[in-house]
């Protein structure tokens, strides 16, 4: 019942039961602080398999000559804070108006309780420099948002979570609304039909969570820098990613890790 942009409706509230009913159903809030619960379901649906995300030379390089380190679910909290925050317009001056107000950090902050809601954090020494956080249905990864402090650190976190998904089992990446950014790291857009149909599947199929030993794994052996970051396959393509990324996992875990990410490219 969506209407041309995707809205759906106003109301109901953003207790566990009904965000995880939400994301079952490729549901998603958005809203500015202070207006009523409003519900989305986008005709046309952003999204990226995890394979598709290679990383360009200039983000290898960065990579390889920094000191930062990579973590996962160890500061979900900050993560969200840092997204609410004040982010540089179009013509450069900063906005604070933001969707992530308190109310969305308590019901996501509860999720991530559970281990539905998970993180990934870039840390330079103690600061926090760049991440993302999103909600795992099943073998579906819902991205939320993601910020950086420091050139390329969202992108790296982004390199990181596809890593991570692909040897997790995950088999969708959903980032919902089209912006350039998320187009220029390898998303696509597909009709709500087609997200539909692997959406159903994914969130019945079982997955790990995102696991220190899958990333080491990931990123040492299989990523391949590239210039191209494959933006522009086409829907069998994907289709065909899709259907093969499906499978058996096993069970969904909310689980920690910490590794340089320096360290992480030495065999590229």
């Amino acid at each position: 019942m969506a209407d041309t942009h995707g809205f759906i409706g106003a109301g109901a509230d953003l207790t566990t039961p009904t965000l995880l009913n939400a994301y079952r159903n490729g549901v998603f809030p958005w809203f500015n602080a202070g207006d009523p619960i409003c519900w989305w379901y986008p005709k046309s649906r952003c999204v990226i398999a995890p394979d598709a995300f290679t990383p360009a030379k200039s983000l290898v390089r960065t990579a390889k000559k920094s000191a930062w380190t990579l973590t996962t679910n160890q500061a979900f909290c900050q993560v969200m804070h840092a997204c609410a925050g004040a982010r540089k317009a179009t013509d450069g001056t900063l906005c604070a108006d933001t969707w992530i107000s308190d109310e969305m950090i308590d019901a996501y902050t509860a999720l991530h309780e559970l281990g539905v809601a998970k993180s990934v954090e870039i840390w330079e020494n103690d600061a926090l420099v760049g991440g993302l956080y999103g909600v795992q249905i099943g073998a579906l990864f819902c991205g939320e948002s993601m910020f950086h402090a420091r050139s390329n650190a969202s992108k790296i976190a982004f390199w990181g979570l596809s890593c991570l998904a692909q040897r997790a089992g995950i088999g969708l990446i959903d980032c919902q609304l089209e912006n350039p950014h998320l187009m220029s790291l390898g998303a696509t857009i597909i009709p709500h039909a087609q997200f539909a149909k692997h959406a159903e599947k994914l969130v019945r199929t079982p997955a790990k969570g995102l696991d220190s030993r899958l990333l080491l794994d990931s990123l040492l052996k299989d990523a391949t820098p590239s210039v191209d970051l494959t933006a522009n396959r086409t829907d069998n393509e994907l289709e065909n990613d899709l259907e093969n990324s499906l499978g058996n996992g096993l069970e969904n875990s909310l689980t920690t890790t910490s590794v340089a990410v320096a360290d992480l490219l030495q065999f590229l």
